[in-house]
């Protein structure tokens, strides 16, 4: 026979539960679960969190690329969780294929948990619009400030190679000390036009 302890603690217990939606509800979702829990003396109930899009949810093996919002409910009265689930689907005409109720710190959800963290990390990895990104200056790379920047480069770079070529141009001709000595580049005079007496060739004498 129980106690009036006992009967006090038993009025004083609490019973936790985790509901879950997937998909998109409606802005007044939690406010009509939270009437519909009345049932039950709700104690607290926390605001929905809802997780990024996944390619297959936790909990909704059966779904692809969903969201799920998560309630973490107390009541002063107790429910099982399979009550719980069917309740709150037909009062909140809820798809029960969309709608599942746990018990907090069940291995499932423990698991569960760590797996939420890992997919939140793969999200930001797979995030194709880089919102964790560090701001970057578009001036820096492009637009007019850019583009007068590579042209001043490229000016430069003409410049350096122009100069390059003249100083190997000058390296090359040959200097007066060539033309009058027996320098190898000293070819002696060019040709003679017309038809020359042999004569006045170079290297023949009268």
């Amino acid at each position: 026979m129980s106690t009036f302890k006992d009967y006090l603690a038993e009025s004083t217990k609490s019973y936790d539960y985790r509901v879950k939606v997937a998909g998109d509800i409606d802005k007044d979702f939690a406010s009509r679960m939270e009437t519909a829990l009345a049932k039950f003396e709700v104690a607290k109930m926390s605001a929905g969190k809802k997780t990024p899009i996944l390619t297959v949810p936790l909990d909704f093996p059966a779904l692809s690329n969903e969201s799920v919002t998560i309630f973490d409910v107390t009541t002063n009265y107790p429910a099982s969780v399979r009550v719980m689930h069917e309740y709150l689907a037909d009062v909140l005409n809820v798809n029960p294929a969309m709608l599942v109720v746990r018990k907090p710190g069940e291995p499932t959800e423990e698991y569960q948990e760590k797996m939420q963290d890992k997919s939140e990390y793969v999200n930001k990895l797979n995030d194709i619009e880089m919102k964790d990104a560090p701001k970057v200056n578009s001036d820096e790379h492009t637009g007019d400030t850019y583009n007068m920047g590579l042209l001043r480069e490229l000016l430069k770079s003409k410049t350096e190679v122009g100069l390059d070529k003249t100083e190997k141009t000058q390296d090359t001709m040959p200097n007066e000390g060539d033309k009058t000595s027996k320098s190898p580049i000293n070819t002696g005079p060019g040709p003679v036009k017309g038809n020359p007496h042999p004569a006045t060739l170079q290297g023949f004498k009268q």
